[in-house]
C-alpha cells in the first residue's frame, strides 16, 4: 500500500523492533504495574460509600449472597438495576465469595485489575505503534492521572476497569490481527470486544476508534494525494475505508444490539431523564460544556468531586467558549492530518469514546463525571505524547527537556492521585469533600447526613439534611429528615416531611427500599409507636389503606391512649368500606376523650355516611362547641344540612366558615351553587362572585366549578353565556373520561337552552 511518508507512525530513538528488547517491555510493564499499585495502596483502607455501593454490593441480594445458580442466572438475563453487564456483576460475586464484606478487599481487587488494563494499555500501543516509550508514557498518564481516580477506587465502578482491560486487551488483539490476518485472530478481537460489552456498555466506541487506528498507525487507510490522481485518490481511500468498515460487521452488530437494549433497560429502571426535564437545547450546551470541562481537567485536575450537580442553566460563555476551542482544535488536527496523523486519531479517539456519556442521552444527575474520562483521555494523551515524540525528535537538548518534563508531570499526577484518594476513605469524608468543592450539590449534604444518621449522630445529621432539603428536596433526603426528626423527638415536622418524601415518588425503587428500612426499623424496635405511625403515613400515600390501619393498630397496641393513631386508623377503615369497624373504634376513642373536637367531626361526619344523619347532625354540634373556629368541621355540618333540606341554616354555616378562612374555595362552592340553584335563597349577582372566588382560589380548573359558573350565569338572565361555560365543562368532563358528569352536565345545558336557571331539587348540595 503507498502511502504519504509523512503519515507513518514516528519513528524516534524511542522505537524498538517487537521482536528485541523483549525484557526491557517486561521491565517497563512491571515497573507501571508496581507503582501503579504503590500510588493507589492506600484504597484498602478506605471503606463502602453509599453511593452506589450499597445498591450494587452490600444491599444486593442477588450480589451479597456470593456465587449462586440464581445470582449468576439474573447477573446473565437481567438489567434491572441499570444495564446488562453480567461480567461486572460476576466479578463482585467473587469478591463477596473470597472476601465477603471486607471492602479494602473489594478495592484491592479494583486496584489490580486497573493495574492489569495498564499493562494491557503499553502493550497494546507499543503493538501497533512499535515505539515503547511514547507507550509506556501513554500507559503511564492513563494509571496515575487524578481523573482516573474514581473508577479506581469506586467499587461501584469495578465495571469502568473491567471495560479498560478488555478495551486495550482489543486493540491489541487487533494489532496482532492486522499483523497476521485469519480467522483464529480475529475471534481473538471479538471474543475481547465480548467480554468489554459484558464488563459495561462504554465500549460500543471501540469498533471506532478500530477504524481510527487503521487510519494511524496501522496505515489501512490512506489519505489521497494532493496533487494529480486527487479523485483516483480518493476512490482508493474509500475503497480501504469501506473494506475496514466491513472487517469490523460483526462488532457493529453488537453495538446495535446493545445500544438498543442499554437505552430500553436504563429508560426502564428510571435513571434515563425525559426531554421535558432536560431538553435537548440544555443537554447540547452541557454536552459541549462538559468536553471543554475535561480538557480543562486533564490539563489542571483540581476539586475533583464525585459528583458535580447538574445546573440550572449552563453558563453561555462556559459551553460556547468549549464549542469555539473544540471547533479549532479540530481544525488544527486536520489542518496537521498529513505531518501529524496521530493529532486527528487522538482527538478523534477523545470526541468519540465521550459521545455515550456526555449527556447527549442524559442518565443520572452528575453534569459531567470523572470516571467518564476513564478511556476517552487515552486518545489525548496519545496525540500530545506522540507530538512530543516529533518535537524531540533525536536531539539531545529536546530529549533531555521531555525527559524532563516527562517525569514531572507523572510526577505530579502520582501525588495529585495518592492525595485523592485519601477523600474516599469513607462516605463522610468523600461527600464532605464533594460538598466543599462544588455549588448547590444536594447528593452530597444528603449522604453526609444519611452516613451521620446510620453513625447514630443523629443531631449533627440535621444540618446537613436540612442543608440538602435547602437546595433540592428529594424523596430521600425528605425521608433522611424525618427520621432523623423523628429521632429527636419532632414528630409532627417527622410526619410532614415524610408525607412529602412519599408523594414525590408514590411508586419507586427508591419507595420500596424507604418503606423496607422503615418497617425492618419497626422490626428492631418492639416498642416504637412513632416508626409504626410514620410508616402507616406512607402507606396511606400509596394509597395501601389496609397496610396502613395494620401498623396503626400495632402502634394502638403500644400505646391505646394515643389518639391521633385512633383516629387514623378510623379512617381508613372507613375507607375501605370497613364502617361498623370504624365506628365502635371512634365511639371507644370518644370513651376516651369525650370533648375531643376532630374525633367528634370524625364521627359524625362516619355517621352521616351510613345515614344517620339527626345523630350526625348533633354530633357535630357538639364538635363545634368544642372547636368553633374549625373551618373544616364547620364546612362539613353545613354540606349535612344542605343534604336534609336545611338550605338557610346551611348558608348561614357557609357564610361563617367563610368569615374565618376566606379562601376556602370549597365554601365557596358550595354557597355559590346554593344561591344560583336554589329557588328559596338565589341570589345571581352573589352567586356569581363566589363562584369567582372559588375558581380563583382552587387548585385547578374543574369541570364541577365551570358547572357551578354557568349555573351562577344563568341565574343573572346570562343563559347563553352559562351554555357556553356549560359546554367547556363538559368537555373537561369528557377530556378526564369523568362519564357521569358529562350526563348530568348534557341534562342542564338543556335548561340554559331554554333560556331558564337550574334549580337544584331539594335537599342536595355539591
Amino acid at each position: 500500500m503507498n502511502l504519504p511518508t509523512e503519515a507513518g507512525p514516528v519513528r524516534v530513538l524511542t522505537e524498538i523492533s517487537p521482536d528485541a528488547g523483549m525484557p526491557i517491555r517486561a521491565k517497563i510493564a512491571a515497573g507501571l504495574a508496581l507503582l501503579t499499585l504503590f500510588i493507589f495502596l492506600p484504597v484498602v483502607n478506605c471503606d463502602f460509600v453509599n453511593y452506589d455501593d450499597d445498591v450494587f454490593v452490600t444491599n444486593n441480594p442477588k450480589v451479597a449472597a456470593g456465587f449462586t445458580w440464581e445470582g449468576i442466572k439474573w447477573a446473565f438475563t437481567s438489567a434491572d438495576i441499570d444495564y446488562w453487564r453480567p461480567l461486572s456483576w460476576l466479578s463482585h460475586m467473587l469478591d463477596v465469595e473470597l472476601f465477603g464484606r471486607v471492602a479494602g478487599a473489594h478495592h484491592l481487587m479494583n486496584l489490580l485489575i486497573h493495574c492489569a488494563a495498564v499493562v494491557m494499555a503499553f502493550l497494546a500501543l507499543d503493538r501497533l505503534t512499535h515505539a515503547v516509550w511514547p507507550s509506556a508514557m501513554v500507559a503511564a498518564l492513563f494509571a496515575w492521572h487524578p481523573l482516573h481516580v474514581e473508577s479506581v477506587v469506586w467499587i461501584a465502578e469495578r465495571k469502568d476497569v473491567l471495560c479498560g482491560f478488555f478495551f486495550f486487551f482489543t486493540i491489541w488483539a487487533h494489532a496482532r490481527y492486522v499483523e497476521q490476518p485469519g480467522p483464529r485472530r480475529y475471534l481473538t478481537v471479538f471474543g475481547g470486544f465480548v467480554l468489554g460489552v459484558m464488563s459495561k456498555p462504554m465500549i460500543v466506541t471501540l469498533p471506532c476508534v478500530l477504524l481510527l487506528l487503521d487510519f494511524w498507525p496501522l496505515q489501512r487507510i490512506s489519505l489521497p494525494p494532493l496533487g494529480l490522481g486527487w479523485i483516483r485518490g480518493w476512490h482508493q481511500s474509500a475503497r480501504q475505508f469501506w473494506a475496514m468498515f466491513v472487517e469490523k460487521l460483526p462488532l457493529f452488530g453488537i453495538v446495535l444490539v446493545l445500544c438498543f437494549s442499554t437505552v430500553y433497560s436504563q429508560h426502564q429502571v428510571g435513571a434515563m431523564s425525559g426531554l421535558e426535564d432536560t431538553p435537548i437545547g440544555y443537554r447540547v450546551r452541557n454536552a459541549l460544556a462538559a468536553y471543554g470541562t475535561y480538557l480543562w481537567q486533564a490539563i489542571w485536575p483540581a476539586r475533583l468531586a464525585v459528583l458535580y450537580p447538574m445546573p440550572q442553566q449552563t453558563p453561555l460563555a462556559q459551553w460556547l467558549g468549549s464549542g469555539v476551542a473544540l471547533v479549532v482544535l479540530s481544525l488544527i488536527c486536520f489542518t496537521y492530518v498529513r505531518r501529524l496523523p496521530f493529532l486527528l486519531t487522538g482527538w478523534l479517539w477523545y470526541l468519540g469514546v465521550l459521545v455515550p456519556v456526555v449527556g447527549l442521552v442524559q442518565v443520572g444527575e452528575q453534569a459531567h463525571a470523572d470516571r467518564y474520562t476513564y478511556l476517552p483521555l487515552v486518545g489525548i494523551f496519545c496525540a500530545i505524547v506522540w507530538a512530543a515524540s516529533q518535537w524531540a525528535g533525536e536531539q539531545a537538548t529536546r530529549l533531555q527537556i521531555l525527559k524532563f518534563a516527562g517525569s514531572a508531570v507523572l510526577v505530579a499526577c502520582a501525588v495529585v492521585t495518592h492525595a485523592q484518594v485519601k477523600h474516599w476513605e469513607t462516605s463522610i469524608t468523600l461527600f464532605t469533600h464533594a460538598a466543599k468543592v462544588t455549588r448547590n450539590n444536594a447528593t452530597a449534604f444528603n449522604n453526609v447526613g444519611s452516613e451521620l444518621r446510620i453513625l447514630n449522630q443523629i443531631k449533627e445529621s440535621i444540618p446537613w439534611l436540612e442543608e440538602a432539603n435547602r437546595i433540592r428536596p428529594r424523596q430521600a433526603s425528605l425521608w433522611n429528615l424525618a427520621m432523623s426528626l423523628n429521632e429527636i423527638g419532632d414528630f409532627r415536622r417527622a410526619q410532614l416531611l415524610l408525607y412529602a418524601s412519599f408523594r414525590e415518588e408514590t411508586r419507586s425503587r427508591t419507595a420500596d427500599g424507604l418503606l423496607t428500612m422503615m418497617q425492618t426499623a419497626a422490626e428492631a424496635n418492639p416498642e416504637g409507636v412513632n416508626i409504626r405511625k410514620l410508616i402507616a403515613l406512607a402507606l396511606s400515600v400509596r394509597k395501601d389503606y389496609e397496610g396502613a390501619q395494620l401498623a396503626l393498630a400495632e402502634a394502638i397496641k403500644l400505646a391505646p391512649q394515643d389518639i391521633e393513631a385512633r383516629l387514623d386508623r378510623a379512617a381508613y377503615l372507613s375507607m375501605l368500606g370497613k364502617e361498623a369497624e370504624a365506628l365502635t373504634l371512634l365511639e371507644d376513642t370518644l370513651r376516651l376523650a369525650p370533648n375531643h373536637a376532630v374525633a367528634l367531626g370524625n364521627h359524625a361526619a362516619l355517621l352521616a355516611k351510613l345515614g344517620r344523619s339527626p345523630e350526625a347532625l348533633a354530633q357535630y354540634q357538639s364538635a363545634l362547641v368544642a372547636a368553633p373556629d374549625n373551618a373544616d368541621t364547620r364546612y362539613n355540618y353545613a354540606l349535612l344540612l344542605m343534604r336534609s333540606g336545611r338550605a338557610a341554616q346551611a348558608k348561614q354555616e357557609l357564610e361563617l366558615v367563610l368569615r374565618r378562612e376566606a379562601r376556602h374555595w370549597r365554601a365557596l362552592h358550595q354557597l355559590g351553587w346554593l344561591l344560583a340553584t336554589d329557588e328559596t335563597l338565589r341570589d345571581g349577582p352573589a352567586a356569581l362572585q363566589y363562584s369567582a372566588n372559588a375558581l380563583q382560589h382552587a387548585p385547578e380548573r374543574t369541570a364541577e366549578l365551570l358547572d357551578l359558573l354557568a349555573a351562577a350565569q344563568a341565574a343573572i338572565g346570562q343563559h347563553k353565556r352559562a351554555a357556553a361555560t356549560l359546554t367547556e365543562a363538559i368537555e373537561l368532563a369528557r377530556r378526564k373520561n369523568q362519564r357521569g358528569l358529562e350526563s348530568l352536565f348534557l341534562e342542564r345545558l338543556k335548561f340554559y337552552q331554554a333560556d331558564r336557571p337550574y334549580t337544584a331539587p331539594p335537599s342536595t348540595g355539591k
